[in-house]
């Protein structure tokens, strides 16, 4: 009978700690029953209405597993919605522990009315994400990402506004600003390996503009692994093509770019392409990380 089903299922709740809200019910009665039933029958367990101990105990382990996937799994916030992203390490919009810039840092536009077409890498000069976020705050700046030096990605904007990062008006309205936290400077090696960073990379005679860098730091692999990441949630997100400017031999092309500085080009760029007074980010290999993202797609 019905009423000795739905007085089961409360002295069951009451004794096991489950609710009706685990099945997708609202009470005690015939449609709890009802759903307790068909969870039954799709995990092949005896159909009787009833949450009895295996019953529990199997909803209680899809409960746990769905626990663990949500705690893992991240998003940063696109258009004001949550967008996934495979990455272990993400601070978002919505994080109380966040980096997130003031409304005053940037110009605010409703959710699908800003007209991306490309991403534009930065190198921060600075030690970590937060002196990123210092500096930017004080100079009334922004721009979307930071990659910190542990490769957390800190989200300070939603691409949905546009960031002031690249310069003109013309290239911060269709971009958006990702920076890689990176003091550059040798002399700052020091820091990082007393912080337990350990040793960044140094890189000798980077090319750009014609002529070379003079010795700087690169970026941590996990840096770079976490900016492959993002560059990929970003491009399908806002359908921009996973490619940067390059030689005919299909090698990163190292000055500034034409169709980028007229706002004719879609993709992903760094700061140098364009406008000479610029060098970041020489020091990260953008094609073959793209090479990858394309690679990892097929």
């Amino acid at each position: 009978m019905a009423w000795l089903t739905n007085r089961y299922n409360k002295r069951s709740s009451r004794k096991l700690g489950w609710s009706p809200e685990w099945f997708g019910a609202s009470a005690f009665d015939d449609d709890l029953a009802h759903k307790i039933g068909s969870f039954q029958q799709l995990h092949d367990l005896e159909v009787d209405g009833k949450c009895g101990p295996t019953t529990y105990r199997r909803i209680m382990t899809d409960r746990e597993l769905e626990e663990t996937n949500n705690r893992w799994r991240k998003y940063i916030i696109c258009d004001g919605q949550e967008t996934e992203i495979k990455w272990p390490r993400v601070v978002n919009l919505n994080d109380s522990k966040g980096l997130i810039l003031p409304r005053s840092n940037y110009r605010r536009y409703a959710a699908g009315k800003r007209p991306i077409k490309n991403i534009v890498t930065h190198f921060d000069v600075c030690l970590s994400a937060a002196s990123c976020f210092k500096v930017l705050n004080k100079k009334g700046i922004s721009s979307h990402f930071v990659i910190d030096n542990d490769g957390t990605i800190f989200q300070m904007v939603d691409p949905q506004h546009e960031a002031w990062h690249a310069g003109k008006r013309l290239w911060n309205k269709r971009a958006i600003g990702v920076d890689i936290s990176n003091a550059i400077y040798l002399k700052y090696q020091r820091w990082y390996e007393t912080k337990g960073f350990g040793k960044r990379p140094v890189l000798r005679d980077v090319p750009v503009h014609g002529t070379t860098v003079k010795d700087c730091l690169g970026f941590y692999p996990v840096q770079i692994q976490a900016y492959r990441v993002l560059i990929k949630t970003l491009c399908d997100r806002y359908d921009i093509p996973v490619e940067c400017p390059t030689n005919s031999d299909g090698t990163l092309f190292r000055a500034v770019y034409d169709p980028a500085v007229k706002g004719k080009y879609r993709g992903v760029v760094n700061h140098f392409h364009l406008t000479r007074g610029k060098w970041d980010t020489a020091n990260l290999e953008m094609d073959k990380v793209l090479e990858e993202i394309r690679n990892s797609s097929n």
